[in-house]
């Protein structure tokens, strides 16, 4: 390959990642207008819920991979590569639904020799971190139920 060809790419590579940068930006300012929107609409109307393909359904917390942080009604907070932000994850994508402490051990430990107790203990500081960092009705909606947990939203 040729200076100039590797000099084109270098550029035409800097223009990706600014056009990417800005693309992000964009999307996390009109996610942060729609949850505003939701939120407002929410608190106006607190029994409609959000209607999505004829069914009733509350606001979800949205989980950032790249940023490994959690966004809820308005709120961030940073949770980083910890399993409290693999369980959020894992409860996250079907809330309303129960996953037993075995799918638990297995998706977010990849370990189904675990204890209970170890899923009660990281239950608890979600909820501690949840609370501290101002998402106290989001930390009450995760509840467990012999052996089972949900995200009860």
């Amino acid at each position: 390959m040729t200076p100039d060809k590797i000099q084109r790419l270098d550029v035409l590579a800097k223009q990706l990642a600014e056009t990417l940068m800005t693309a992000v930006l964009c999307t996390r300012e009109i996610g942060e207008v729609v949850r505003t929107h939701l939120d407002s609409n929410l608190a106006s109307h607190p029994h409609a819920g959000l209607m999505v393909n004829g069914s009733n359904h509350r606001e979800r917390p949205l989980l950032d991979e790249s940023t490994l942080s959690v966004f809820w009604k308005g709120k961030k907070l940073h949770l980083g590569h910890t399993r409290c932000f693999w369980l959020l994850a894992r409860l996250g994508r079907r809330p309303g639904q129960y996953v037993t402490h075995l799918d638990l051990l297995q998706d977010v430990w990849d370990n189904e020799d675990l204890r209970t107790a170890t899923i009660r203990s990281l239950v608890r500081r979600l909820r501690e971190k949840l609370v501290r960092g101002g998402m106290s009705e989001l930390a009450a909606a995760i509840e467990g139920h012999n052996g089972r947990y949900i995200l009860n939203l």
